[in-house]
């Protein structure tokens, strides 16, 4: 072999090399993802400078005109869209399901009988009360209200919470994301709380955030079959002694009066007994229960038993339900079959949760964004506008209302703007209290935007 055909055979080997190292996956070394090889990158546009998304983009349907109560003679009533608030995408068109019944509550809030409730469900992004708080008290400071709401039983991350003082003794803690779980025994909350024989559950206002030191009414929700005996202590005041019978259905302990401490004891608890949480509320204005679970995806939502549901919704009625999810889903590896069955799963979620509470309003909350290391830099992780869409649809499909936080917090390399400010985690992931109150003060933005829109088309409709 001569030296022109050994250089024809070497140069042939190396480009067939190189061609196939196009093919090899994507590496990373300490979270951070190494470039890819592509040596066709000057002829042949890589895909990380294409649309990561494309190809796995639903169709979603433009929201419809809530004008289904709108005389028909009327010109159509137009929405006021103020500069820089991401609004909120209503596919219920009037109908139950939809914010209309949200926002009528909050109109009439003076004349109601009980507080406007808000069950906020979501994952490790709102755990702890992260967003959560400052909403709720930008709630409040508007409509008027008092108290934290929901508090669970007994919880792994109490110390972590600011927004209420939490002890809890003898309780075995049971939660849907965790095995072994009887979803079965689970509450409005997917969570459980066990004893044999006794314990002892105590909360406390807190001062992080107004509103919060006192509260009016006290309700502690529970399922016994053989009966138990809870003693209440009301500020620091001796127990009072009440005796509950057995029954299948949940049951509450309601304690009323100016309240900055409560503690409950329990004797007599088996197996026949699961212990929920207790909602510490106001009479009137608005309750935000904060449901954060970390590990959390939404799907298990829909294994909460309906009869357990009825009876929450009989014992506390919301008006507005939020699911808010995508953490523990979003994935760049993920394909659009995967979000597919995804939202399939979600979609029974929601319906299990309309068919319980069937006049509220359910809002989607898109996942935020999530950055990731990159050979590039720091950067929103792949396939995240692509979820959205998939979120955003099954929003759509169920009839109820979508809110894109990712847009609404800046899109493309926010939570890097956050994490660069120190208002978010290092892990690009999760907020920080502050930046949470950033993002709640946002959140608000949107649902007063609607609500104001709702009251001026309302007026509109008068005018006929």
């Amino acid at each position: 072999m001569n030296g022109p055909d050994r250089t024809f055979i070497l140069v042939g080997t190396i480009i067939i090399l190189l061609l196939a190292m196009n093919h090899l996956p994507t590496l990373s070394i300490d979270g951070t993802e190494l470039r890819k090889v592509e040596i066709l990158s000057d002829v042949i546009p890589s895909k990380d400078s294409q649309n990561d998304d494309a190809g796995l983009l639903p169709k979603v349907p433009d929201a419809p005109v809530a004008e289904e109560n709108a005389p028909k003679d009327m010109p159509p009533f137009k929405e006021v869209r103020p500069k820089g608030v991401t609004m909120i995408d209503d596919y219920s068109a009037g109908k139950p399901g939809g914010m209309d019944h949200f926002y009528r509550q909050l109109s009439r809030i003076k004349q109601l009988d009980r507080p406007v409730r808000i069950a906020y469900y979501g994952d490790s992004f709102v755990e702890g009360d992260v967003l959560t708080c400052d909403l709720r008290e930008m709630l409040q400071q508007k409509f008027g209200g008092s108290g934290v709401g929901w508090v669970d039983c007994a919880s792994e991350i109490a110390k972590l919470r600011p927004t209420v003082v939490l002890n809890s003794t003898g309780l075995s803690i049971n939660k849907a994301v965790k095995k072994p779980f009887n979803a079965s025994l689970q509450g409005i909350s997917q969570s459980y709380f066990t004893a044999g024989g006794s314990a002892r559950v105590s909360l406390a206002g807190a001062k992080y955030k107004k509103f919060l030191n006192q509260w009016e009414t006290s309700t502690l929700y529970f399922r016994t079959r053989n009966g138990l005996s809870i003693g209440t202590s009301v500020n620091g005041a001796a127990a009072k002694q009440q005796r509950f019978a057995g029954s299948s259905a949940v049951q509450t302990a309601e304690t009323k009066g100016t309240t900055s401490r409560i503690a409950y004891s329990f004797s007599g608890m088996n197996s026949g007994t699961q212990l929920f949480g207790a909602a510490l509320e106001s009479k009137n204005g608005v309750i935000l229960d904060n449901f954060g679970m970390r590990a959390a995806t939404g799907m298990t939502i829909a294994s909460i038993p309906a009869g357990t549901l009825k009876d929450f919704a009989r014992l506390r009625p919301y008006d507005l339900i939020i699911i808010h999810f995508g953490l523990n889903v979003a994935d760049p590896r993920n394909s659009s079959a995967f979000y597919k069955n995804y939202i399939n799963t979600m979609k029974k979620a929601i319906t299990n949760l309309r068919q319980a509470y069937p006049e509220a309003a359910i809002l989607v909350v898109s996942v935020p964004d999530r950055d990731q290391k990159t050979a590039e830099g720091i950067t929103t992780m792949k396939g995240i506008e692509a979820f959205i869409s998939w979120q955003k649809l099954m929003a759509s499909d169920t009839k109820v209302s979508f809110f894109n936080l990712f847009n609404a917090m800046g899109g493309r390399g926010s939570m890097k703007q956050l994490v660069d400010r120190k208002l978010a985690s290092k892990d690009y992931t999760h907020l920080s209290f502050g930046g949470g109150k950033i993002i709640a003060g946002k959140f608000f933005a949107s649902l007063m935007a609607g609500y104001d829109n709702y009251v001026k088309r309302e007026e509109y409709y008068k005018q006929k």
